[in-house]
């Protein structure tokens, strides 16, 4: 495939599941970027060289939703792909961590009432605890973090417009 063809920027968000995930990728749809959410790392490749969709114009950015459950999830694996993109291809791909606090994250799936991907018969802490460790390699690579503790939705989605908007064009944090 034509390499004009690629997006210019790639953002792997991830991050702890009940941090904003969804929210983040909302945003960035609404600001104009591709998203695709829980694909599986193993098929970026693949993303990569498919043709945008008709009607899109330029090359959109292209932000991924990835985390401890999708599947064929491996942390390390997906931190070592990144950095041989990065080497190989030149491909500009950041990866977004968007982090909480253990107890705001069983605060608000207590009231939400649902029960963690990781723990769906065992308190919320014990799948936050697993979690963490999942997906530690993905924090420590992280190009930009965003700690969800003290913010709402609406904080999250000005915090991703000053980063990744047209003006904020996603300076390292």
């Amino acid at each position: 495939m034509n390499s004009g063809m690629r997006p210019d920027r790639i953002v792997l968000v991830t991050g702890m599941s009940g941090a904003g995930k969804s929210t983040a990728l909302k945003t960035f749809e609404d600001m104009g970027w591709e998203t695709v959410d829980n694909l599986p790392f193993a098929l970026l490749a693949r993303l990569l060289e498919t043709q945008p969709p008709e009607g899109a114009q330029g090359r959109r950015p292209l932000a991924i939703g990835i985390d401890s459950r999708t599947r064929g999830f491996d942390a390390r694996t997906i931190v070592e792909r990144i950095g041989t993109m990065r080497r190989q291809h030149g491909e500009n791909i950041a990866i977004l961590f968007l982090d909480c606090s253990g107890s705001e994250l069983e605060r608000r799936y207590s009231e939400t009432r649902r029960r963690h991907p990781l723990a769906p018969d065992r308190p919320a802490s014990d799948g936050i605890a697993r979690e963490r460790e999942l997906i530690a390699p993905l924090r420590r690579s992280a190009d930009q973090v965003i700690d969800t503790t003290a913010s709402n939705s609406n904080d999250l989605r000005l915090e991703l417009r000053n980063r990744f908007g047209a003006h904020g064009e996603g300076d390292p944090a």
